[in-house]
């Protein structure tokens, strides 16, 4: 790192490392200048991989992405000091960030924050710009793209996000609580280093790394994570407990919410889109479902509290279960709490509750935070979180989701229509989906003739579009009935040549085990459809 402090002599002061992330200074007091040099993470020769979203990037003349807690660090007892950052930077270089304190001077930025957590909660990204801005809400909204290659544009991936930051404004009220939002997004070629690819969230921006592909078949990823990074904006933006608000990056304390960080966040993401009327009711039960399968996979029986305690270490394999039951949770308390008022009131309420009542400078008591829920609605909250987010008690779905008249059943049998039972991969030379496994072909896909290695061409004259074809299956299981005759035609290589073919036969419902099924309760009361109206956005 070749850390270094100097005198205002120009003299070297005694320095020692004490440990990863700290260096204690001899004589500090006629210190008058440190200096290092930074390794960026993104291809660096370590052991431990660093997430690229909340990682470092150098890559001269092309990108420099400035995580800043990987660039700066601060003084003991200062941490709540004010700080002024300027970067010198390439004359065609641009710096993309959520921060609005900006001032520029030549090739020189100067960025000035309140204290060290609002520098390392800004992360900027140096670039020759592709950027495009417009204002809803009341807030500026910046989006910043990189693709080496140009595979999409910030103005094509500006419509997408567009639509579902509309929703999100109305379903908070009509404003946003911020003046300037970023989307940063940064599209790698070839292979991910960290073998992963994702986004991370800040107060006013949010980072994706993803990788390069065109706008098309980015759509509906960008608009599900960006949906989930700018709710954020609630929370934990402004309400968070003490150990987030005043974080010790040293020896890290974590809250015992994430069941509200980032579980009502999934939750608002997901909600959000039949509330505002971009899905049907019918399209988010299947969201809810999906949910629900999902936390499958995690200890149902693991107290959330204490997984959200634990998520660095004992139960850092358990985190996924935040998107998932979390996002449950979420659903639970939103249900509980329309139910309790007549359908007036919604978690999304008692979120704008605590925001007036907390905000960005004043922390909660993290003990104290679901007593303060229950004061804002009723007891039967506060019970809720005493069995089924402190405790191991699993979550009371089918009782909530009968107040809203859905029901809920388990481990059932139904009888579907399919295409065939393959499973299906993307051939990146021909930009086809193509089977890739047939162990599991139903009698209907053995009536067609399926054959591994198969490319889908088209499904009844509907030609199968990579960026679309869940939607198009979607729409071919709906429209289908039994006896209907379906012609789907593929391409298939015979004697080294692609040759087309045409597979024919007739639909029929294939019985299918399913874990969870919930479905809208056709006799469902005055009073179960009043909630479930008001909870679902429906007039």
């Amino acid at each position: 790192m070749d850390f270094e402090a100097l005198d205002k002599d120009g003299r070297s002061l005694s320095v020692n490392q004490l440990d990863k992330n700290r260096w204690e200074i001899e004589n500090a007091k006629n210190m008058t200048k440190i200096s290092y040099w930074v390794e960026d993470t993104w291809d660096a020769n370590v052991d431990e991989l660093v997430f690229e979203p909340g990682g470092t990037n150098i890559e001269k003349d092309e990108n420099v992405v400035l995580n800043n807690h990987g660039f700066f660090g601060y003084f003991d007892g200062m941490k709540h000091n004010k700080y002024e950052i300027n970067v010198t930077r390439p004359e065609n270089f641009y710096g993309s960030t959520g921060l609005t304190t900006i001032k520029t001077t030549g090739n020189i930025d100067q960025f000035t924050t309140d204290n060290y957590m609002d520098l390392v909660d800004a992360p900027i990204m140096y670039n020759v710009p592709d950027t495009t801005s417009f204002v809803i809400g009341g807030a500026e909204i910046l989006i910043s793209v990189y693709s080496k290659n140009k595979s999409a544009t910030a103005l094509e991936i500006a419509e997408d996000i567009k639509e579902i930051l509309e929703l999100q404004k109305e379903y908070l009220g009509g404003t946003l609580p911020v003046d300037k939002y970023a989307f940063i997004i940064y599209l790698y070629a070839g292979a991910s280093g960290s073998g992963g690819s994702g986004a991370l969230e800040h107060s006013y921006s949010s980072f994706y790394y993803l990788p390069e592909m065109s706008a098309e078949r980015l759509s509906g990823f960008i608009v599900r994570v960006a949906a989930h990074e700018f709710f954020h904006i609630v929370t934990p933006l402004n309400i968070h407990s003490k150990e987030i608000g005043d974080f010790d990056y040293i020896n890290p304390k974590m809250s015992k919410h994430l069941w509200m960080y980032e579980g009502v966040t999934e939750y608002f993401a997901g909600h959000v889109q039949v509330y505002g009327g971009m899905q049907t009711p019918q399209e988010y039960l299947e969201v809810i479902e999906s949910k629900l399968t999902g936390a499958n996979y995690f200890k149902d029986d693991l107290s959330f509290t204490e997984l959200s305690l634990g998520c660095l270490d004992e139960h850092e394999n358990q985190y996924g279960n935040v998107y998932q039951k979390g996002a449950l949770i979420g659903m639970c308390l939103d249900i509980l709490l329309r139910d309790y008022s007549d359908g007036k009131v919604g978690v999304k309420d008692m979120m704008l509750m605590l925001s007036e009542e907390y905000g960005k400078y004043k922390s909660f008591d993290d003990d104290k935070l679901f007593d303060k829920i229950a004061k804002l609605s009723s007891s039967e909250i506060r019970t809720f979180f005493t069995n089924h987010v402190e405790g191991t008690t699993e979550l009371p779905l089918k009782e909530v989701l009968n107040k809203v008249g859905i029901t809920f059943k388990k481990d059932v049998t139904i009888k579907e229509i399919t295409l065939g039972g393959i499973s299906l991969s993307y051939n990146p030379e021909t930009k086809r989906l193509f089977v890739a496994d047939v162990s599991n072909i139903n009698e209907f896909g053995k009536s067609l003739g399926y054959k591994t290695n198969d490319e889908l061409i088209s499904v009844n004259v509907v030609k199968i579009e990579v960026d679309k074809a869940q939607e198009q299956m979607d729409e071919f299981k709906k429209n289908t009935k039994p006896g209907d005759k379906v012609e789907v035609i593929v391409a298939r290589k015979e004697k080294g040549k692609m040759k087309t073919k045409k597979l024919k036969g007739k639909a029929i419902l294939v019985e299918k085990a399913k874990k969870y099924l919930i479905e809208f309760n056709d006799n469902a009361t005055k009073e179960q459809l009043l909630i479930r109206n008001a909870w679902l956005g429906q007039k």
